[in-house]
């Protein structure tokens, strides 16, 4: 009798382990570190789980208030009782009228005292806020990270983001060079900043001054006037973005740039694009990667039918977008001598459909014909690595590849990546015993061909 009471009291304590909530035997740090990865009002939630959850949400460092209405926030923020906030984020439902100045301000001066770390305001709603930051965010010197979307800057003195490393800011109503000078004298440490969709005005000279900025990224759908002049001294840049309608001057001196990406538009005359680009290239000449857009890629060889040529003698790396076989050989013809890897997308160029043998053999003629015309072999004396992703639909890129198979002598690696190649697995074959079969002048050349869906 003894021993079937102990049975059952074994089997009892096995199943008493078996219904132990063991989620809430966890120490609280480990709780609240858990409770971070959450969206904020999930984390709400979990107060109803047990008694001892019911005030632990209130404590948790990181709150993600985005696509939240006024009301929950304001909630949340007054129901908060922890020490220091790491993350602060807020936005609202594209559907909902914005709060008011005062309301944004409260929330604000709430994270303000908090110590935060990062904030992230987006005041883009249904009814766009007539908002401007208040001053005392100006000297948060706990701000890490801070990015703004559709807030008023107005900097009355002066800015003590001692902490912050990375700054980025979209749709400013305005963005003056003077506050935009403010705010780097006051950020000692910044080294990523971000600016999107900002108006410079006529006749102003934008300087950016940082010795600590590392990665700078202009991108903006706005028409800079002929007369702006942009001027980026940054002695420690690595990366570098600039994506623009850009009609006045950019002046670059980044002697440590080592990636530039440009996408630039100009709507002028050919002298006026020749100005840009000179201005652009040459601040560019030392850097080691060039990532080119397509609409910059028209504008360089529109300038070349004028032989107004600007070749960059040290870059080694080439990434294009959107471009076809022809202008592929072209551009690197005419401007990368040096180059040691090149990677190509076709994107969202339409590409030729041949759907008869003879179309594609007869497309195939022509751009090989046109490519050993025009191709200076010297300009592949360094190439190692071509990465190329294209359309199946457009034959093009095969002629393209022999010319690259026979002039690139120290070749290591090709990888070619063949769209709607899954779809058509018989032209998929045809199209990779053609390229396996061109001879190549580097014995060494490792051909791979991989089809996309």
């Amino acid at each position: 009798m003894d021993e079937w009471h102990d049975r059952l009291s074994e089997e009892a304590n096995i199943g008493d382990l078996h219904h132990r909530d063991r989620l809430s035997e966890l120490p609280d740090s480990l709780i609240l570190e858990i409770l971070s990865l959450l969206d904020t009002r999930d984390v709400v939630r979990t107060s109803l789980l047990s008694k001892r959850w019911e005030n632990l949400w209130s404590t948790i460092p990181c709150l993600d208030l985005l696509k939240q209405t006024p009301s929950v926030i304001s909630s949340v923020v007054s129901q908060w009782k922890g020490p220091k906030i790491l993350k602060f984020r807020l936005s609202f439902p594209s559907f909902i009228l914005g709060p008011s100045s005062s309301v944004i301000d409260s929330w604000l001066l709430f994270a303000i005292e908090k110590r935060v770390e990062e904030l992230f305001l987006d005041l883009n709603s249904y009814k766009k806020v007539d908002y401007c930051l208040p001053q005392t965010l100006y000297t948060c010197s706990s701000i890490t990270k801070l990015t703004l979307e559709d807030c008023k800057l107005r900097i009355e003195d002066n800015v003590q983001w001692h902490q912050l490393k990375t700054l980025e800011i979209r749709y400013p109503d305005w963005l003056s060079g003077d506050a935009m000078n403010q705010i780097l004298l006051g950020a000692p440490l910044l080294e990523e900043l971000v600016l999107k969709s900002f108006k410079i005005g006529e006749n102003e000279n934008f300087n950016i001054r940082s010795t600590s900025l590392k990665i700078l990224k202009i991108q903006t759908g706005y028409i800079w006037h002929e007369t702006t002049v942009l001027r980026i001294w940054a002695p420690n840049l690595l990366n570098f973005v600039l994506e623009a309608r850009f009609h006045g001057t950019c002046l670059l001196d980044a002697p440590s740039l080592t990636h530039a990406i440009l996408s630039l538009v100009h709507d002028g005359d050919v002298a006026a694009r020749f100005k840009l680009l000179n201005h652009v290239f040459r601040s560019i000449r030392n850097v080691e990667k060039v990532t080119l857009s397509h609409c910059c890629i028209e504008m360089l060889l529109k300038l070349k039918n004028e032989d107004m040529v600007m070749p960059l003698l040290n870059s080694k790396i080439l990434e294009l977008d959107t471009i076809g076989a022809e202008d592929m050989l072209d551009l690197v013809g005419m401007m990368f001598p040096k180059l040691e890897r090149l990677i190509v997308d076709q994107g969202r160029l339409q590409a030729p459909r041949f759907d008869d043998s003879e179309e594609v053999h007869n497309a195939m003629v022509d751009t090989l014909a046109y490519a050993k015309m025009s191709f200076p072999s010297p300009s592949l004396l360094h190439l190692k690595t071509f990465e190329a992703t294209w359309s199946m639909r457009d034959p093009s890129i095969i002629p393209a590849i022999q010319i690259l198979l026979e002039n690139a002598l120290i070749l290591e690696k090709m990888v070619i990546r063949l769209s709607q190649g899954a779809s058509d697995p018989k032209t998929f074959i045809l199209a990779q015993e053609k390229v396996l079969s061109i001879p190549r002048s580097s014995p060494n050349a490792q051909v791979i061909i991989i089809s996309l869906i």
